[in-house]
């Protein structure tokens, strides 16, 4: 199976006034402003798409990695931003363990034993239970073995 890699521009983020600038160094003339940051990424992607001629239905076909350098706040910001990635990544980490031990433990256990067991409620596990039966697979790490 062939996996597609997304282009990954980096987008450099200023404050000046009253409006935040974008350029994109990796493509020359990729350059443009909102008044709020979030018409500024929808103005970035299409900026980037106008200049890769790119379709202009493929804003969601690249991926921005994005750099604010807004003074003194920027380290602050960085840092939030990252810790945040990496909490998201933790939350995807343990709800794909907590599928998989859902999904390998006896069904003869009863949904509060195994709640008390993985420290979640047990309507949680009523719902990856749930979840695990209606698509027959626990995440995509093939079927559920058979339980006994």
């Amino acid at each position: 199976m062939t996996t597609t890699t997304r282009a990954v521009y980096r987008v450099n983020i200023t404050r000046e006034r009253d409006a935040w600038l974008a350029d994109v160094p990796d493509v020359p003339g990729a350059h443009t402003f909102a008044r709020s940051l979030s018409t500024l990424q929808r103005s970035v992607r299409e900026v980037i798409a106008l200049m890769t001629d790119r379709a202009d239905d493929a804003l969601d076909v690249f991926d921005l990695d994005v750099r604010y350098e807004i003074g003194d706040s920027s380290t602050a910001v960085t840092a939030a931003r990252q810790a945040r990635a990496e909490a998201e990544r933790a939350e995807h980490a343990s709800a794909s363990a907590i599928r998989r031990a859902v999904a390998r433990l006896p069904t003869s256990l009863s949904v509060r034993d195994i709640a008390e067991l993985l420290g979640i409620s047990h309507q949680r596990v009523s719902q990856v239970r749930a979840e695990i039966n209606k698509s027959g697979r626990a995440i995509d790490d093939g079927p559920i073995p058979a339980s006994g």
